[in-house]
């Protein structure tokens, strides 16, 4: 048996409830997860929590998450953007280090109205920029973000398949960090 196969056929016996099949993909998974989340955090401790942590969701949200076509790609996937806010919240947690200069920072009157207009013009922007998706890609950013659906509810709304759903999100999102990153000034300071 193909290891994408073993995979899936492990997946879905764990989404049945099945601690052995949850056990044995954990086994064959493990290293090479922790090995890629190691060298993208630089720490061991970290990125050993990082695929525990991974594990764990996978076991306690497995109904929820549903098929997964591609296992090992989804966990990598997975580990990767856990990776990746983890390396951000670093940098947040240093930032708020950087700034404890300044404890009784207040923002003036005219501070906080630029800061509402800056909003709304952002909200504007990103109104105009969900306009330019394609339909399909509008209806499931629509569901997710704004109405709060989880994947598997916005499969039972549309009757489209899970990994069409996760698909056209994904495009959705990126194509708009992609309109946001080509935007001249994303938020004026």
């Amino acid at each position: 048996m193909l290891a994408r196969e073993k995979y899936s056929k492990l997946w879905k016996e764990t989404c049945a409830g099945n601690q052995k099949s949850y056990s044995e993909l954990h086994s064959y998974l493990f290293t090479g997860l922790f090995e890629y989340a190691r060298k993208m955090v630089k720490d061991e401790d970290v990125a050993h929590d990082i695929v525990q942590e991974l594990f764990v969701k996978l076991w306690l949200k497995r109904e929820r998450i549903g098929e997964i076509v591609n296992v090992k790609a989804y966990v990598f996937t997975s580990v990767r953007c856990m990776s990746i806010n983890y390396l951000k919240s670093c940098k947040v947690r240093e930032s708020n280090i950087l700034n404890l200069d300044f404890p009784e920072f207040q923002f003036s009157a005219e501070e906080l109205i630029t800061n509402r207009e800056a909003s709304s013009i952002l909200e504007s922007k990103m109104r105009v920029a969900i306009d330019k998706l394609p339909g399909r890609q509008r209806e499931m950013i629509y569901l997710r973000y704004f109405e709060e659906l989880d994947y598997k509810q916005i499969v039972e709304v549309t009757g489209l398949k899970y990994q069409s759903v996760v698909n056209h999100i994904y495009r959705a999102v990126q194509l708009l960090r992609d309109e946001f990153s080509t935007t001249p000034d994303r938020c004026a300071a």
